[in-house]
C-alpha cells in the first residue's frame, strides 16, 4: 500500500485539488518537476515540486517526485498517480506584487519587443506583436515568454489597464504557439502571479532573478523594463496633451 505524502499547495490551483475528482496527465518531467494537464481552463497545470525547486504559482510541494507514471485523478484535496498517493496538509499563497517601484531603468526599449510596446501605448491591436514573441527561445520557457510573463506582472503590479487587453492576448495565443509549461505560467502571469524571485526583484533586490533558470530570470527582467518604458511613454504622453 502507497503511503500518503503531504503536499503544500499554491492557493492558485486549489479550484482542481478541492473540486470533484478528475483526471491527470504527466505532460513535462524536469529533475525537479512534474507537470501535470488537469483540463481546467482556469488552472490548466500543476506543477509537482521538491523544496528547492522555483516555486511556480501552480506548484504543489511534495517531499518526493513520482517516476514511471503517466495519468492519475486530483480532487477532494488528494492527488493519485501510480505509486503516488498526495493530499493537501497546507496551503500558501502564490506572489501578486502589488504597489512596487520597478528598478530605475530609462524608458528605452529595443528589439523584438519594441513593437509590443508601442502597440500598447499606442492602443493598436497586440494579437500580432504578441504572435512574433510568443514561444520564440529554446527552453520550457522561451525567453520572450519570460519577458511576456515579467510585463504582464509589472503591469499589474501597477495597476496599469493595459494588463487586461496584453493578458487576453496572450492567453489567446499561448495554448497552441508555445510549451506546455510555458502557457500555464503565462495564464498566471495575466493574473499578476509570479514567483518570488520576480516580487523581490520588484521590490528593489536586483540579484533576484540572477539564477533563475538558463535565460529566464534575464528574460523577466527585460519584461520589467518593457513595462517601466510603457509607463514612462504614456506619462509623457499625458504631459504633452
Amino acid at each position: 500500500m502507497t503511503s500518503s505524502v503531504a503536499m503544500a499547495a499554491s492557493a492558485a490551483v486549489a479550484g482542481p485539488l478541492t473540486g470533484p475528482p478528475r483526471p491527470v496527465e504527466v505532460v513535462t518531467v524536469t529533475p525537479h518537476a512534474v507537470y501535470l494537464a488537469t483540463g481546467d481552463p482556469d488552472c490548466p497545470a500543476l506543477c509537482l515540486a521538491t523544496p528547492t525547486a522555483v516555486r511556480v504559482p501552480c506548484a504543489v510541494v511534495v517531499g518526493r517526485l513520482p517516476t514511471g507514471t503517466s495519468t492519475g485523478t486530483v480532487g477532494a484535496g488528494t492527488l493519485s498517480l501510480q505509486g503516488f498517493q498526495g493530499r493537501v496538509a497546507r496551503w500558501w499563497r502564490s506572489p501578486r506584487p502589488r504597489d512596487v517601484v520597478p528598478p530605475g531603468y530609462p524608458p528605452f526599449v529595443s528589439g523584438p519587443v519594441t513593437d509590443l510596446v508601442e502597440a500598447l501605448v499606442e492602443n493598436r491591436p497586440l494579437i500580432p506583436p504578441v504572435r512574433r514573441l510568443i514561444g520564440r527561445g529554446p527552453g520550457l520557457t522561451p525567453y520572450y515568454d519570460d519577458v511576456l510573463a515579467g510585463l504582464l506582472v509589472t503591469l499589474a503590479a501597477l495597476g496599469s489597464p493595459k494588463l487586461q487587453p496584453l493578458g487576453a492576448a496572450v492567453r489567446v495565443l499561448a495554448p497552441t504557439r508555445t510549451t506546455f509549461v510555458s502557457a500555464a505560467l503565462l495564464h498566471h502571469a495575466a493574473r499578476g502571479e509570479c514567483i518570488p524571485e520576480l516580487t523581490a526583484f520588484l521590490n528593489g533586490e536586483p540579484d533576484a532573478l540572477r539564477n533563475v533558470g538558463h535565460t529566464s530570470g534575464a528574460g523577466l527582467a527585460e519584461g520589467v523594463r518593457a513595462a517601466t518604458a510603457v509607463q514612462a511613454m504614456q506619462a509623457a504622453q499625458a504631459v504633452q496633451a
